[in-house]
């Protein structure tokens, strides 16, 4: 109920009162006149009585709304004290793992530091876990003094609002006191307020403590997640470098030892290169004296400088023959193998017409054009082919050459043997037909005979002939229109080679053979 309604309850009851007191005196105003005075007592102690409820009313109403005040003052402080208490409990929290970052990342660098300049990982290691223990140990003790001083700051944040809100509440309380006339019934309102406000605080406090110990947990734990990862980046990074360092380290040390070796390489092979001088001016005078000019001795022996002066010798002589070898037959050794070497030999139809000074001249027919190259050791036979087959102007033409040369390295008249008999044996060929040579030299009786055979014209036989300087010739078949020729190659007669005519221009044939062993 409140103060007005108190007040107008007072006012009908002083009217009803009233109202009464007026009824009783209309027959006669003089019959109440006696009793005049104890109504108007009675009216006043009335009006007192209605003001003494109004007014302890309106004080337990003031102690009411004083409460009311003060416990939410209470409460209200005591959230602010919480949440300043919550916010410095996360500050520190937030200042220590900085802080304990900033320690454990100075350790890191220093340590990796220490292991890039040293070069020595397990001292690197060891100053490493050295400084992360005092990083550590710095960071707790700065973590635990930032806790002290936050808990010591919370705490006289709390007693301030607490002393403040109880200067208010002390304020509204002997207000209230003035305004109320029962101190005991505010004394009691009080204690009620006080009890739930503590009760609240006791609450506000725990949640907080509760809030501010996880948020700390996980503070901490990501701290120590972060401080984890950046020690194992550090370390990482320190065992790169100390790669890095180690493999320069040993491609400097492989630079210098192929550097060394390089020079110890150049040093011998300066050494060599003198020895190999003074042995090619040795053995150079030694292939002079085998017959070359002194530029190929020098080249011979720079060439084979590493053998005796006996296979020098050997070597010498033999590439002396060599070039004089090839010098007979217009080519180097490696130009043509050994054996039959085809040129040309592709038969072509054609037909044709030209006019010169008002002279015509007409082809038609087959060419064929080739050289055969039939190549031993030290001789060679070659033959050049040509062929025409057709009509010439309206004429027929039929044209079948074979010009065979003889080349090689002749035996001197001194070197054909003068004892004993030998067997040659080889080729006979026109273009790409060949036929099989043996000749029977007798040397004691310096005379040579022989056969053909496997030819289109089949067996012929070279008849006797007499060995005059380093040749054989005679008849074929006993026909004097048909002859060979044959002459001897090679230091010690070991090949013939020649050609023969079977009584045409056009029937030239090349022979060539190697000598068997001398049977005496």
């Amino acid at each position: 109920m409140s103060i007005k309604k108190a007040t107008l309850a007072s006012l009908i009851l002083l009217s009803l009162t009233a109202c009464s007191s007026g009824g009783s005196g209309g027959s006669s105003n003089n019959a109440t006149k006696p009793n005049a005075k104890p109504q108007t007592t009675q009216q006043q102690a009335d009006k007192a009585a209605a003001e003494k409820a109004a007014k302890a009313e309106a004080e337990r109403l003031a102690a009411e709304k004083a409460a009311k005040e003060k416990a939410e003052a209470e409460r209200l402080a005591a959230e602010q004290a919480a949440k300043e208490k919550a916010e410095a409990e996360r500050l520190a929290a937030e200042k220590a793992a900085k802080e304990k970052a900033e320690a454990e990342r100075l350790a890191a660098e220093k340590a990796a530091k220490a292991e890039a300049e040293r070069l020595a990982a397990e001292k690197a290691a060891k100053e490493k876990a050295e400084a992360e223990r005092l990083a550590a140990e710095q960071a707790a003790k700065e973590k635990a003094e930032a806790e002290r001083l936050a808990a010591e700051k919370a705490a006289k944040e709390k007693a301030e609002a607490e002393r403040l809100a109880a200067e208010k509440a002390a304020k509204e309380k002997a207000e209230a006191e003035r305004l109320a006339a029962e101190k005991a019934a505010k004394a009691e309102a009080e204690r009620l307020a006080a009890e739930k406000a503590a009760k609240e605080k006791a609450e506000a406090e725990r949640l907080a403590a509760e809030k501010a110990a996880k948020e700390k947990a996980e503070a901490e734990r990501l701290a120590a997640e972060k401080a984890a990862k950046e020690k194992e980046e550090a370390e990482r990074l320190a065992a790169e470098k100390a790669a890095k360092e180690k493999a320069e380290a040993e491609r400097l040390a492989a630079e210098k030892a192929a550097k060394e070796k390089a020079e110890a390489e150049r040093l011998a092979a300066e050494k060599a290169e003198q020895e190999r001088q003074a042995k090619i001016a040795q053995l150079k005078p030694i292939a002079v004296e085998a017959g070359l000019d002194a530029q190929a001795a020098e080249s011979l022996a720079n060439q084979n400088a590493s053998s005796s002066p006996e296979e020098f010798k050997k070597i010498a002589e033999a590439y002396k023959l060599q070039r004089d070898i090839d010098t007979a037959k217009g080519f180097s050794k490696n130009e043509y193998s050994q054996g039959f070497n085809y040129e040309g030999y592709s038969p072509s139809r054609s037909a044709s017409s030209s006019c010169v000074n008002f002279r015509c001249t007409t082809w038609e027919g087959t060419t064929d054009s080739g050289k055969t190259v039939y190549n031993q050791k030290y001789s060679v036979v070659m033959g050049d082919y040509s062929y025409r087959n057709g009509r010439q102007n309206g004429y027929q033409v039929n044209v079948n050459s074979f010009d065979v040369e003889v080349k090689g390295l002749k035996t001197s008249n001194e070197a054909i043997p003068t004892e004993g008999s030998a067997t040659y044996t080889g080729k006979v060929f026109r273009a790409k037909e060949v036929g099989e040579l043996t000749y029977n030299v007798n040397f004691q009786e310096r005379n040579g005979e022989g056969k053909v055979t496997g030819l289109n014209v089949g067996l012929l036989n070279l008849d006797k002939g007499q060995i005059e300087n380093t040749k054989i010739s005679s008849t074929i078949n006993q026909d004097e229109m048909s002859t060979y020729s044959l002459e001897f190659f090679g230091p010690e007669a070991e090949e013939v080679s020649g050609s023969m005519n079977l009584g045409d221009p056009d029937s030239n044939y090349g022979l060539a053979g190697t000598r068997g062993d001398i049977q005496k």
